[in-house]
């Protein structure tokens, strides 16, 4: 369920703004918002929360509030207007979240003698139990990305890094050369929050990754600004524009491909290039040539520029349609790589550390997915099944 469009009238941007300054005179939401980005918070969190928080100081100064006399009826009053608007219940909780965070922001520094938002009621969310791919399904999924084409090789380590590691698309498009530990068989990750985890990485997906940073990025690096061989991309065209592009020129092409012994994704990856990390010569080359704080984009558009989301999402859809799939999202690999880890014994605190939850609450819907599962360890163990 999207949410329905707001029923207010088209103003321009000075309109809005100039309604807003009337409710926050003293730039109480934008010291919140600096604050929240000292603390961690995402880019992609604070523009949520910048759009929120414009949202409530135009409909406070349309009442003739102002941010600094809020008081409880307010934000009750404020709480039923976002509810008749029709939002998803999602939409509707992280809108009442960032004004339950600028309350708090404001109360622990005295503007607020107390929290007008500690009683608020919050919307009820019915928690949807994720869709995931069976084992046989995957596989065809990755099957589909089977070329040796430079786009090919990088679109099955996306895959494998999604479904073998578990990754966010997020978490793959911010992976950087850096990040890769090949000889120790892990991968850094930088997920929500700033929190950044090790995960281990399979001998599948480690294969994946290697020939592809062997036979494929180099290429694009090398290839700057021009289309790679014409090969199809996840809609490159409107890719990461002003991100840091990686270096052109000076790698290795052509390198033998790693072996791809065993069933492989969950065994660790042997080090095969005898360096500390792990990394094929090619991709050693950048890293030598960068500076201590640069971090290069690990996957590659065709212009050799760091990837989107919303190019994984698009990769991943395409790959489904050849294998013959229902249209799948980055999402659901990582649900497939929790829930068949369950499936298989893995415990549910050691998911929850491998998918970078902060709580277990969070990792216990794959308990309910995997219900059949538990059914039969049911069967099997409990002496009255």
């Amino acid at each position: 369920m999207t949410a329905a469009p707001e029923p207010r009238p088209e103003r321009s941007q000075s309109a809005a703004a100039d309604a807003a300054a009337a409710a926050d005179p003293q730039g109480r939401a934008a010291a919140f918002l600096r604050d929240l980005q000292v603390r961690g918070g995402s880019a992609a969190t604070r523009r949520s929360y910048a759009s929120d928080l414009q949202q409530f100081m135009e409909w406070l100064a349309a009442r003739g509030g102002a941010v600094d006399t809020l008081d409880r009826r307010a934000v009750r009053a404020f709480s039923a207007d976002l509810g008749r608007r029709g939002y998803a219940p999602a939409t509707l909780a992280r809108k009442l979240s960032t004004l339950r965070g600028l309350c708090r922001f404001l109360t622990e520094r005295g503007v607020l003698g107390a929290d007008p938002t500690r009683l608020l009621p919050g919307p009820r969310r019915r928690r949807r139990l994720p869709r995931v791919l069976t084992e046989a399904e995957v596989e065809a999924l990755l099957g589909a990305a089977s070329g040796t084409e430079p786009l090919a090789l990088r679109d099955r380590a996306i895959l494998e890094l999604l479904y073998g590691c578990g990754l966010r698309s997020q978490e793959v498009v911010a992976l950087a050369l850096s990040d890769l530990k090949l000889a120790q068989a892990q991968l850094i990750v930088h997920g929500k929050g700033g929190r950044m985890r090790v995960v281990p990485i399979g001998e599948e997906a480690a294969a994946a990754v290697r020939r592809y940073l062997e036979r494929g990025r180099g290429m694009l690096t090398a290839d700057c600004g021009t289309e790679a061989h014409g090969m199809l991309t996840a809609d490159c065209g409107t890719e990461a524009h002003g991100m840091l592009t990686a270096d052109c020129g000076t790698e290795a092409h052509g390198m033998p491909t790693a072996d791809r012994g065993g069933d492989g994704r969950g065994r660790p990856a042997a080090d095969r290039e005898g360096n500390g990390s792990g990394l094929p010569a090619a991709a050693r080359g950048v890293e030598a040539r960068a500076g201590a704080s640069e971090r290069h984009p690990l996957l590659l558009s065709r212009s050799g520029r760091g990837l989107l989301t919303s190019d994984i999402r698009r990769l991943v859809v395409r790959y489904c349609r050849r294998a013959g799939l229902d249209a799948a999202s980055p999402h659901m690999l990582r649900h497939a790589y929790a829930t068949h880890m369950l499936e298989r014994g893995a415990d549910l605190r050691v998911i929850q550390e491998l998918l970078g939850h902060a709580s277990v609450s969070t990792t216990q819907v794959y308990t309910h997915v995997s219900g059949a599962h538990l059914r039969r360890v049911y069967d099997l163990h409990h002496p009255r099944a």
